[in-house]
């Protein structure tokens, strides 16, 4: 039994400090709101798969997963059985269409196809979900200082707060990414670290704990049942969150605008393959940890732990070696702000983007625009801190971001289904459908006992369906609201992209490059299936 030593802090300051010197070091060289955003288009794909992967094994998930896998096995891995199908859909359609669109917000784009008051609605909404969620973010890494030194975690809340905000403000959308992948390294070792040494303090290594996890059902994860009150069923993880990933990558900004970065729409699609295929790996992997706690706890006695999001972080503090516990608790920290500089980074965008240019201040100077995102990134942080300090009386902080979402995605899905695929419905049905399904996921959670992964199902069919019936009762949209912002139009533009650069003696190795793209949806369905049998493989042992 060991605890933070002098190495250990040591360790974590210079970490912590040398991450938040490299995101600030990235904002030397901005000079418009493009730079800010969108990192000037230029960053590879791999990073941006990487940021999007860090941001899903953020402190969050190194927090929430291993909690839930000590306390129901891999049961949920449910929620992200559906993450290679949802990737699928949006390399078809919805993500090459924003890039060739050359928005900054995906709500810019509601405004051409609809109109104003559609944008404003939907990125209204964003704001709302996402500066929720962002306070749950802070609170997660704040739990871990606490544990730690047992410091009040809400004063640990606002330190967390203004070194993140600090750094962000500076930094911008370049400074968000590659944070990301150093923190995704460092803490894909610290979970290997920690298998490693459970493994090693468990009388009876590998084959007992398989053996135990396999009689106490802590490997079952498939669930047939057809009650729609099953929270994690087989059927729930695959439709219902299927919907839920859907619109948590197509519609959220803080995940467009990184998609967005990238230099081609090819970058973009191999961005997104990557998490597609590395977010169910990580996931379990996270789960497992949670998994050996169960089984390291039946030997090491009760945790005493009054809160499933402290189970992790005090076995790192009291079980692995000097020097270890600093560098992985300084990864969880800086993972942590890489999280939540990601998500203010985004609430200033569409609050700059989608309101204050739209309706505040005209035709200003970039520079103007620049600095006013910066100060709508420092409001983020303070309302993210505010939220922060309620944050745990939410259970387990990775379900509940997720649920403070379910409630707004599944909507905003809706709408930009209608958006892209059907010609017939205008800004009044569009705004009504949002209207309609945000009101029903309500209804369903109030009058119906069903998984809460079913709401963005809802939300998004109830979106798609009044939409497209309120759109018949006024007239159908303009021509200058469809050309070129339809899926139908879109094909056609990236043919025609490519008979461009074909007739410029583009090289061949880039137009097949470019072709080879529409199989990649076919690949992650595929591996969808491998992971499935792979998890019927474990249920079976």
């Amino acid at each position: 039994m060991s605890s933070f030593t002098v190495i250990d802090y040591i360790i974590f300051v210079v970490y912590v400090l040398g991450t938040a010197f490299i995101g600030a070091a990235f904002g030397k060289n901005q000079k418009s709101t493009k730079d800010y955003f969108l990192g000037g288009r230029s960053i590879p794909w791999w990073a941006i798969g990487l940021s999007v992967m860090a941001t899903q094994a953020s402190a969050i998930t190194f927090i929430g997963a291993p909690g839930w896998g000590y306390d129901g096995g891999l049961t949920r891995i449910i929620t992200f059985i559906n993450v290679p199908l949802a990737m699928a859909f949006l390399i078809a359609t919805i993500v090459p269409f924003f890039y060739k669109t050359e928005v900054y917000t995906a709500y810019e784009y509601l405004e051409r196809r609809f109109d104003v008051k559609t944008r404003t609605l939907t990125a209204g909404l964003f704001l709302i979900a996402r500066g929720l969620a962002t306070g749950v973010v802070l609170y997660a890494p704040a739990l871990v200082l606490s544990v730690i030194t047992g410091i009040d975690v809400n004063i640990m809340i606002i330190l967390m707060a203004v070194i993140a905000v600090s750094y962000t403000v500076l930094g911008g959308i370049s400074a968000v990414i590659w944070t990301d992948v150093i923190q995704m390294v460092v803490l894909w070792i610290g979970a290997g670290l920690s298998v490693f040494i459970i493994f090693q303090d468990v009388p009876g290594g590998w084959g007992e704990v398989m053996s135990t996890a396999s009689q106490t059902g802590m490997l079952e994860s498939i669930d047939f049942s057809t009650d729609l009150s099953v929270e994690y069923s087989i059927w729930a993880g695959v439709i219902g969150g299927f919907f839920l990933h859907a619109a948590y990558f197509g519609t959220d900004q803080s995940q467009i605008q990184r998609v967005l970065t990238s230099k081609s729409i090819r970058e973009s699609k191999l961005s997104l393959v990557l998490s597609g295929v590395l977010l169910i790996p990580q996931m379990l992997l996270f789960l497992l940890i949670g998994v050996l706690l169960y089984i390291f706890y039946q030997y090491a006695g009760d945790p005493n732990i009054n809160n499933l999001n402290e189970l992790f972080p005090r076995f790192v503090v009291n079980e692995l070696p000097v020097g270890i516990s600093g560098l992985i608790i300084a990864g969880v920290f800086a993972a942590a702000m890489s999280s939540l500089d990601s998500a203010l980074n985004s609430l200033s965008a569409v609050s700059v983007r989608d309101f204050y240019s739209k309706f505040m201040k005209k035709n200003q100077s970039e520079e103007h625009y620049l600095k006013a995102s910066r100060y709508a990134t420092v409001f983020w942080g303070i309302y993210a801190t505010i939220f922060a300090f309620f944050a745990g009386n939410l259970g387990p902080v990775i379900e509940a971001v997720n649920q403070i979402g379910s409630y707004f995605y599944g909507a905003l899905l809706g709408v930009f289904i209608l958006a892209i695929f059907i010609k017939r419905v205008n800004g009044t049905g569009a705004f009504a459908g949002v209207i309609a399904g945000m009101l029903a996921v309500w209804a369903v959670n109030v009058f119906a006992e069903i998984s809460w992964l079913y709401n963005n199902l809802v939300g998004a069919v109830v979106a798609v369906a009044v939409g497209y019936a309120v759109s018949f009762l006024s007239k159908a949209p303009p021509k200058e609201k469809l050309e070129g912002l339809t899926i139908d139009r879109t094909k056609k533009d990236v043919q025609e992209t490519l008979q461009d650069r074909a007739e410029a003696a583009a090289s061949v190795e880039e137009v097949e490059e470019e072709k080879k793209t529409k199989r990649w949806p076919i690949y992650l369905v595929l591996y969808f299936f491998v992971v499935f049998a792979f998890l019927m493989y474990l249920q079976n042992l």
